[in-house]
């Protein structure tokens, strides 16, 4: 019955030495200073499961709504307006969801670590307890108990019975591949079917490919280093999100205080930049194709090639996410078990790419989102390559010469539009961070993760790639701009990308409070000015007008990277999960510096070492082995078109890894665009 050490002494109780020991190991603040308030506190989880009494304890996260409005602050000694915006900041739930404020645990809600008897965790006494005690001001969302260690599912020993084997057959077909070079059996065995299907799965083969430094005259060679880049900006908003969730969230809200800031704040451009290459390959595979058989045929075949690697890394972190996290898996932005929980429920809709259409809080695995708006957009974007491919063939004419331009225009408008709309709408905010509100589900689900909004740098993308067969095949020649109207254009990209960046300074930091057509606007035309810089730099370094620029990006040193960096965006999410949910305590915000340094860079490493591994055991092998089988079934089809176009891997390599010499065949055209 007691609560305090003077109890537990008064009364002399016998034995109450695990009593004091569950009150050290329950959780408390990170400071009692306001100004470090802290909504997450830890304890002792350890101390806790090693108590020895006359009842099993666990360590429980109980998950607590409050309602802030309700508490007179002044009256222990504390003053709003001492917090970064001056009030608790808001978690914007938004009509997309229940209206259930648990079913997403906010910046403002109280995480508290208890050492508690171990029946208690089903107990449905503690939520009315808490509520009574505290008048209502007090919800309990939830109490998620750290026991021992989930049983493995049959589901996990599946898994890993393929994961294995997948190993197995690579180690196999290594020594095998070495063999046959060593022993001169290569061009004997080269041309045999088998043979081919084994050496796909070589694992010197496919690091050779990997990790070649040559490029081609024909390649677009600046793109890995913004993949590369983009990436890294891509994972450092996710490791600022995380750590937004730890001991001392509030902190974070400060960080918008200092102007550049915004560089790693305001990361919402970068994903737009992933898009926009993705729109950029599709469209210049298939026009320099076009160049070559005007009988051409587009097929979207992306959905074969990309669903093994990526589907396979979902069932990888289903299987062993529950084996490897810890008791910081309940937390909010890092809830891992939420996670796994939707990928049992809803992977199917991961198989087909339409994930994007589900509340957000029910998607599986964070990044899949992109592919899935990803490959819509793939599949969508036949209906502005047609419609330029005939502006092209009867450019002479006026009216159908349009088309095209008329088309990839409509779609911008189109995106133009419907953000407009849906802003108006919904009263969504133009960016989903603020310090006045640290989240909103509607931004996420209406906007964020739709192909209708995302649209825009695809399109742009599509123009360019267009815009840069047209140049090298001289169907379109221009002159050697002259150096004032470069540096005009450099100026232009440039001023354009940092008002894009900095231009939400003050909205960022809650000193201005944007009107519904502000942040339609700018969601709307942040988007064109940000495709727009973009283009203009994979443009310059493809027609030599970047200077010391296009010597950087076009750097050997980038083309791994790049190669790999499909494979590092799967992994990422679930390096991250994994590396915060193992430590003994939340993570600790410190700034938005220090987080890059501290978290991001090992990410980043991390989750390339992983993606060589990935890469080499399943995307690359699997992509191979569907390039062989479509040859050989293109062979006994005479009727198939003569061209077809496979969104597959990296390069324009066919299967047998040589560039395609006959046009009078079906060839396999490997696309990097799912990177």
């Amino acid at each position: 019955q007691c609560k305090s050490l003077e109890c537990l002494r008064d009364q002399k109780i016998t034995n109450a030495s695990y009593a004091v020991q569950m009150l050290a190991s329950t959780g408390h603040p990170h400071s009692l200073n306001f100004h470090e308030l802290s909504m997450t506190w830890a304890g002792d989880h350890k101390l806790c499961l090693s108590i020895e009494g006359p009842y099993d304890t666990n360590y429980c996260f109980v998950h607590v709504s409050v309602d802030w409005s309700a508490i007179d602050f002044e009256k222990f000694g504390f003053k709003i307006s001492q917090l970064p915006g001056g009030h608790i900041p808001n978690f914007d739930m938004g009509q997309a969801s229940s209206g259930d404020r648990c079913t997403a645990m906010a910046l403002s809600n109280v995480k508290v670590g208890l050492c508690m008897p171990a029946s208690c965790e089903k107990d449905t006494n503690i939520g009315r307890i808490l509520s009574e005690a505290t008048n209502d001001t007090a919800h309990l969302c939830d109490i998620s108990c750290v026991g021992p260690t989930a049983e493995p599912s049959s589901f996990f020993y599946l898994f890993n019975v393929v994961f294995i084997s997948l190993i197995v057959i690579a180690v196999a077909a290594s020594v095998l591949d070495y063999l046959a070079m060593r022993n001169g059996l290569e061009n004997e065995l080269k041309n045999k079917t088998a043979w081919k299907i084994v050496t796909s799965f070589s694992i010197i083969r496919n690091s050779s490919s990997l990790f070649a430094v040559g490029s081609k005259s024909d390649s677009i060679n600046c793109l890995d280093a913004i993949r590369f880049i983009t990436f890294t900006w891509v994972v450092n908003g996710h490791c600022d999100l995380f750590t937004a969730d730890g001991d001392n969230g509030f902190q974070m809200l400060r960080a918008p205080e200092q102007f550049i800031n915004d560089i790693l704040l305001n990361a919402y451009a970068s994903v737009d930049t992933f898009f926009l290459v993705s729109g950029l390959l599709v469209s210049y595979t298939f026009f320099k194709r076009v160049h070559s058989n005007p009988e051409y045929v587009y097929a979207p075949y992306n959905w074969i090639i990309l669903t093994p690697s990526y589907m396979l890394f979902i069932a990888f972190f289903v299987a062993w996410t529950p084996q490897l996290h810890d008791v910081w898996a309940t937390g909010v932005a890092q809830n891992s078990t939420m996670f796994v929980e939707n990928c049992e429920k809803y992977w199917w809709l991961n198989a087909l790419y339409i994930n994007n259409f589900r509340n957000v809080l029910d998607i599986c695995y964070g990044p899949s989102w992109f592919l899935a708006v990803d490959t819509q957009l793939y599949w969508a974007a036949p209906l502005f390559l047609i419609a330029i491919f005939y502006s092209w063939m009867d450019s002479f004419n006026y009216i159908s010469g349009k088309t095209g331009l008329g088309t990839a225009i409509g779609g911008i408008l189109f995106s133009v539009g419907a953000t407009i709309f849906l802003t108006a709408l919904y009263d969504l905010p133009a960016l989903g961070f603020t310090v006045q509100a640290t989240g909103n589900l509607d931004f996420m689900t209406y906007l964020y993760i739709k192909p209708w909004i995302r649209c825009i740098p695809y399109i742009t993308g599509i123009v360019c790639g267009y815009f840069i067969v047209q140049v090298r095949k001289q169907t379109i020649k221009i002159r050697q701009p002259k150096t004032w109207e470069l540096a005009l254009c450099w100026f232009l990209a440039s001023a354009s990308a940092l008002t894009v960046i900095f231009s939400a300074y003050d909205y960022l930091r809650g000193a201005s409070d944007w009107s519904v057509p502000v942040r339609a606007l700018y969601g709307s035309f942040a988007r064109i000015g940000w495709s727009a810089s973009v283009a203009w730099v994979i443009l310059a370094c493809t027609f030599d007008w970047a200077g010391p620029v296009k010597w950087l990006l076009e750097h050997p040193f980038w083309y791994p990277l790049g190669r790999l960096s499909f494979c590092a965006f799967l992994a990422h999410w679930f390096v991250l999960h994994i590396l915060l949910n193992s430590g003994d305590g939340p993570a600790h915000f410190v700034s938005l510096w220090h987080t890059y340094a501290t978290l991001t860079i090992p990410i980043v490493v991390l989750s390339y070492g992983l993606a060589y591994v990935w890469s080499c055991l399943v995307e690359i092998p699997f992509g191979k082995i569907e390039g062989i089988s479509f040859d050989m079934y293109s062979i006994d089809n005479k009727s198939l078109p003569t061209f077809s176009i496979f969104h597959i891997a990296r390069s324009e390599m066919n299967s047998q890894g040589q560039k395609p010499k006959d046009a009078g065949r079906v060839t396999t055209i490997e696309v990097d665009n799912h990177h």
